[in-house]
């Protein structure tokens, strides 16, 4: 039931960073070709501005829950691989910690868009900052998601320094 719960949440997820960067791809080809027109888009680079935030606030965390961030292992590879599975619950554990740490910030911090707009869009910049409460929570559910898995999944017995 759980991890059906977090395979829709994932689906919902990926389904909002396909839009906002389908979304973001159409805004910049606008306004390339509106540099060779007689007439231009204003809102064009403010809205491609917030598609990007978009877009990384939600991509984000699809790659914390597919471990897909980037990471230097040349060291820890020739560790053992009892001792890569903990070190790597270590790791998602202190992510989890941080991205929960700074949702407090981040909310904060819409909360001071609240009284502000975008000049060109005229849309409230708490809606694009919340996108920043949004990402920290995805990233701290599944960090600690991955704590679980790291420590339940049984040791991968590649590299290491048993080879």
């Amino acid at each position: 039931m759980t991890m059906r719960v977090f395979h829709w949440l994932s689906r919902a997820i990926q389904l909002v960073t396909l839009l906002s960067f389908s979304a973001l791809i159409i805004v910049v080809v606008l306004q390339i070709i509106s540099r060779f027109m007689p007439f231009g888009f204003m809102w064009t680079e403010e809205m491609s501005r917030f598609l990007f935030i978009f877009s990384i606030a939600f991509g984000a965390p699809l790659a914390m829950e597919k471990r897909d961030f980037v990471r230097v292992d040349v060291l820890v590879g020739f560790l053992p691989a009892t001792f890569r599975k903990y070190y790597d619950a270590v790791i998602y554990l202190v992510l989890g910690a941080f991205s929960t740490f700074l949702i407090y910030y981040a909310y904060e911090f819409t909360m001071i868009g609240t009284n502000r707009t975008s000049a060109t869009l005229d849309i409230s910049m708490s809606y694009i900052n919340a996108s920043m409460i949004a990402a920290f929570v995805l990233l701290g559910i599944y960090s600690f998601l991955n704590v679980y898995l790291v420590i339940t999944e049984p040791a991968s017995e590649e590299g290491g320094a048993e080879e």
